[in-house]
């Protein structure tokens, strides 16, 4: 998948309050910043383009550099004795250090009231600053979350993100926002192009079979059409750029290989650029090096490096010339921004999801044949054999090369010292992944020979359209370029892209292998390319190439199970243009808050869930698969709910029982066809994924149990054995009728019950009968610096402050609902709220860690906390005490240790002084 370009610049940190916290303090918050971080309203912010707007504006020059160098003085300060004189400089240092990294002038607002969200754009105060509405990011406005900025940038940063565009020009006002917003992007600066040409999409014309599906009075209608008229924009969201730039890039961005690709950001710009030698094309084929740009003006491309397409600079039509828009970028300050890369090269297993995985119509065999990876690698895990611990804990790709950059976690203490294994923390820590791991396979996240990568089109298709050549490209109809199943001699896979809605999602293509081939695309290495003549981007859900990720596979049951379908091409409303002004634009985001796709996404999962209990030529069988069909269309329908185009929502009845009753003349044999396939049950498999529903579940089959001992003296099992074999009554018949009738999930045998039925039958109680207790020497880990009784007394004041901070930490992400990034960023602020105390308290590092693996290895309870404050300073004490050695896992043919499918051997180097695994966070 995506290598997100390496953080080059320390983490910048911002306010991010509810509306509700201001209204209650009259829209004047007094917050200090210590309060904030205790009450999780300060998270971590990647460096941005706007952020960059936003130090210059403040004369703040070589900021990251000030902070690296504050961060090494810290570490300087943390290897001398403890001291009240040196605690005192690491204080200071801090607060130096909260100067740089915190941005009073960007702050976060989550609208929690239409209310107060008008209100809020009067204007507000935090800490006496004031702030003025800017933006709405795309995923901000999802969360109804807002940027502010201080009234005192506002203007000039409004100034900086218009840059000198024709404001008269009507556009969509939740578009423009969208446009703007690029400037919030995290990303990594870097050189300027040697000359920037941008030029006209290519767009080719072709006939395909296809399932039309548009909005109608009442339900969508949907039709089949034999080889109608396509129209496909081969270049939506990708450039090209020569192997120079390709180069220079890759060495600003620290990597140590050419990138195929890095995804860009400029003024209004987004989308990938790809290294593509056009000036070969232009000598070799076109016969000149002169193009016609998108202004119709002549380009000589031997003084261009970059070519960028309409669909990337998103408002090039705003400017006059080519020259005109790159002017205004340099004068107003922007850079070329890195917002990630291709990697060196792409995996060879990556994992499914259950999206993947329930359109298919598979038998127990085929479920079987392939799961048997997945089972295989977890009970490899379960031997908790240090050397397959680490291959889980730290997968496959470790080499001599990148060993000492290895994160400073209890898995690299492993590979340094065997006996941390015997570790009751680490024991823990490796079953609870060993539980996730088999929950996540019980929810379709399946091990698979196969990789994610970034699309891009046809590069050569792009080129001859851009030298007013005949555009035929050399991938052809059914076919994709992919260096990495070229180097496996694999010629079909199957293509898969989330969200995905049904089996015409999945696209079966060819591995173009052709010398042109080879030839043309040798600098693309860890991408795939798809063609310019069929309709795979419309299939994979409206795919574009601006960052989108595919996951291609050449394994057998993916491949082989799956036929061929045509796609589906959902019409899609216009949204109305205008010169928008403040007030369209804040009503945009207003109609667009809040993310409904993850709902649509569940509904059409509870229809696989009932489909799989018709026949395939029965009525109901037609009706599910023509809601779950249209599903696509409302998935993108909600997509483009951020910028500002509405359509009608899925109808209720398909997943509510008291909708789908409908009214008093409806006919009734309509009803009644309603009410059996309404997909108003998340199918059994979801209650892994929802804890609510988990703890329904379980509540009802044990309330059931009860009564069915009591009425008949029976389990349900025993119930459910005796209906099997014919002998139960018409009472018991009916008990089970209602008993699942009113089960809280359905439990039809779609694919993906029938898997998490197989993965529970496997594991079911097997972690709770394989745990064990060893004897621990945790002292292996310490220095043997001695303290005093006052220090440890402050350390353990802070550990039992950490205990609370966390409990409340806990309740807070579970009312706030936070997904996995929301989660990460608000812990990682957390902990280094809590390590800036510790080292405050104490200064030596030694001496430090040492209280800590006291405090939290000689009493029961939590001992993440001397991970998260000293996993460094562990580490290094564990590699003076074993002479700097470290093993780790190679690939070997012969190797004596079998993990995945693969052999590995262990070998071990020698990494060094304690300074070595230290990382500037």
């Amino acid at each position: 998948m995506s290598n997100i370009s390496k953080q080059q610049s320390c983490q910048k940190f911002i306010y991010k309050i509810h509306s509700a916290r201001l209204r209650k303090a009259r829209w004047n918050l007094t917050l200090p910043i210590s309060e904030a971080r205790r009450n999780d309203e300060v998270i971590s912010l990647s460096d941005s383009q706007m952020l960059r707007f936003i130090d210059r504006l403040n004369g703040i020059e070589n900021g990251d550099e000030v902070a690296r160098n504050i961060k090494n003085e810290i570490k300087m300060l943390r290897k001398q004795p403890n001291s009240l004189q040196n605690r005192k400089k690491i204080k200071r240092l801090y607060e130096e250090l909260d100067e740089i990294q915190y941005k009073p002038d960007y702050m976060c607002l989550i609208i929690d009231k239409e209310k107060d969200y008008w209100r809020a754009c009067k204007g507000f105060k935090i800490n006496g600053v004031a702030y003025a509405r800017l933006l709405g990011t795309n995923g901000g406005i999802k969360n109804s979350t807002i940027v502010f900025v201080s009234e005192r940038l506002a203007p000039e940063l409004r100034r900086l993100i218009d840059n000198g565009r024709d404001k008269s020009k009507e556009l969509v006002p939740a578009k423009l926002e969208a446009y703007q917003a690029l400037v919030c992007s995290g990303s990594i600066p870097v050189s300027m192009p040697h000359g920037i040409a941008v030029v006209d999409d290519c767009v080719t014309h072709f006939k395909s079979d296809v399932v039309n599906i548009e909005d109608a009075d009442g339900e969508p209608k949907m039709w089949f059409e034999e080889g109608a008229d396509v129209e496909l924009d081969e270049s939506d969201g990708y450039g090209i750029m020569l192997p120079s730039l390709a180069r220079r890039w890759s060495e600003e961005l620290k990597l140590d290989y050419m990138v195929s690709g890095v995804n860009t950001r400029l003024s209004f710009e987004k989308g990938m650029v790809f290294t593509f030698d056009f000036l070969e094309f232009a000598d070799q084929v076109a016969g000149t090096r002169i193009i016609k740009d998108a202004w119709g003006n002549e380009v000589d491309l031997s003084n261009v490096e970059m070519v960028l397409t309409t669909s990337m600079v998103k408002l090039w039509d705003s400017y006059a010339s080519c020259d005109d828009y790159i002017r205004n970028c340099v004068e107003n300050g922007y850079t070329f921004g890195i917002t990630k890369s291709c990697p060196r090269v792409l995996e060879n297993e990556r994992m499914t999801n259950y999206q993947f995985l329930q359109v298919y119509d598979l038998n127990d065999e085929q479920i079987e044949e392939l799961i048997q990876p997945t089972i295989q690698e977890i009970h490899d895990i379960l031997a908790l054999d240090w050397r397959k611990a680490v291959l889980f804990l730290k997968g496959t790709g470790i080499t001599e090369d990148n060993i000492d950059f290895v994160d400073s976690d209890f898995a690299k203490a492993i590979m340094i010292d065997q006996r941390m294994m015997d570790d009751p923390f680490i024991t823990k820590k490796i079953y609870a992944l060993i539980k996730k791991r088999i929950v996540d396979a019980k929810i379709g996240v399946i091990k698979a020979r196969g990789n994610y990568s970034i699309i891009s089109g046809d590069p050569y298709a792009l080129c001859q359209n851009m030298f007013g050549l005949e555009v035929t490209g050399i991938l052809q109809a059914g076919e994709i370029y992919n260096h990495y199943w070229l180097e496996h001699g694999v010629n079909t896979v199957s293509c898969f892209r989330a969200p995905m809605t049904c089996a015409n999602n999945v696209v079966k293509m060819t591995v173009n292998g052709s010398d042109d081939a080879r030839h043309w695309y040798q600098y693309m290495t860890a991408c795939t390319l798809l063609n310019a003549w069929d309709t795979t981007a419309a299939a994979l859900n409206g795919a574009d190439k601006d960052g989108d990720l595919i996951f291609t596979t050449d394994n057998r049951i993916l491949v082989e199970c799956h036929n061929q379908l045509p796609a589906l091409m959902c019409a899609q409303r216009k949204a109305t243009k205008c010169v928008p002004s403040e007030e369209d634009i804040i009503r945009s985001n207003i109609a667009s808050f809040g993310d409904d796709i993850g709902k649509i996404t569940n509904h059409i999962t509870s229809m696989f869930d009932i489909i799989a209990q018709y026949d395939k030529d029965s009525q109901e069988y037609a009706t599910l698969d023509y809601r779950i069909k249209c599903g696509q269309k409302f998935q993108q329908d909600s997509i483009d709910k951020a910028k500002g185009i509405i359509s009608k929502p899925m109808p209720k009845g398909w997943y509510d029982r008291v909708a789908a009753k409908g009214d008093d003349g409806d006919d009734e044999a309509t009803v009644q066809l309603n009410l059996r396939v309404v997909a108003d049950k998340k199918p059994y498999f979801m209650r892994y994924i929802y804890p609510s529903l988990m703890r329904k579940y379980n509540t009802y089959i044990s309330n059931t149990n009860k009564k069915a001992l009591r009425e008949f003296r029976m389990t349900m099992d025993e119930l459910i054995e005796r209906e099997n074999a014919g002998a139960s009554t018409e009472e018991e018949r009916e008990f089970l009728h209602y008993y699942l009738v009113k089960m809280p999930v359905g439990v039809n045998n779609c694919v993906m019950n029938r898997i998490c039925r197989r993965f529970e039958a496997e594991f079911d109680g097997y972690i709770a009968r394989h745990t064990s207790e060893t004897e621990f020497d945790y002292t292996i880990m310490k220095s043997g610096t001695e303290y005093s009784q006052t220090q440890y007394n402050t350390i353990l004041r802070l550990y039992e402050a950490y205990n609370r901070r966390i409990q409340d930490y806990m309740q807070y992400a579970k009312k706030e609902r936070l997904d996995e990034d929301e989660h990460t960023n608000l812990r990682f602020v957390m902990v280094q709220d809590f390590r800036r105390e510790c080292q405050i308290a104490c200064s030596n590092k030694d001496q430090l860690c040492d209280i800590l693996l006291d405090i939290c290895y000689q009493k029961e309870g939590s001992k993440q906390f001397v991970w998260d404050m000293a996993g460094e300073d562990i580490i290094d004490a564990l590699l003076r005490n074993n002479g700097g050695r470290i093993s780790f896992p190679v690939r070997a043919e012969d190797g004596d240790i079998t993990f995945g499918g693969d052999q590995f051997t262990f070998v071990t180097k020698q990494i060094g002084g304690e300074d070595d695994g230290d990382s500037v966070e």
